[in-house]
């Protein structure tokens, strides 16, 4: 069973300096809170950044770059439920960044409800 990812969800990515909380948009709520899919991964608006990029700070000589992400949607998502026609997202989903970086879910934002997968 996989644990469905709400808002308030904590995410980090690999070469990021600090986690970020994940905001859901939508109207399907579970447990305790908005369930995510696999396109909830607008930069900014699902997933803030990061502080600083360290890929970015390397190809910057060091300068401290701010992390914006370059993502599309998460893999592989929960093909098995559907949020909004899409496969909802779970704790084991993770984003790949353009930049580099691997964002993966640290904290799926509850621990009640879960999905057959």
């Amino acid at each position: 069973m996989a644990t469905l990812v709400v808002t308030e969800a904590l995410v980090q990515c690999a070469v990021g300096a600090t986690p970020s909380a994940m905001t859901i948009i939508g109207n399907i709520i579970a447990g305790e809170g908005m369930i995510g899919n696999i396109s909830s991964a607008i930069p900014f608006v699902n997933i803030e950044g990061f502080s600083v990029c360290s890929i970015l700070a390397a190809a910057t000589f060091g300068a401290k770059t701010e992390c914006v992400p370059a993502i599309e949607s998460w893999i592989p998502g929960v093909p098995t439920v559907l949020v909004g026609e899409e496969a909802a997202l779970d704790q084991t989903s993770m984003l790949v960044c353009d930049e580099g970086g691997v964002i993966t879910i640290e904290f799926p934002g509850q621990i009640q409800i879960n999905a057959a997968a």
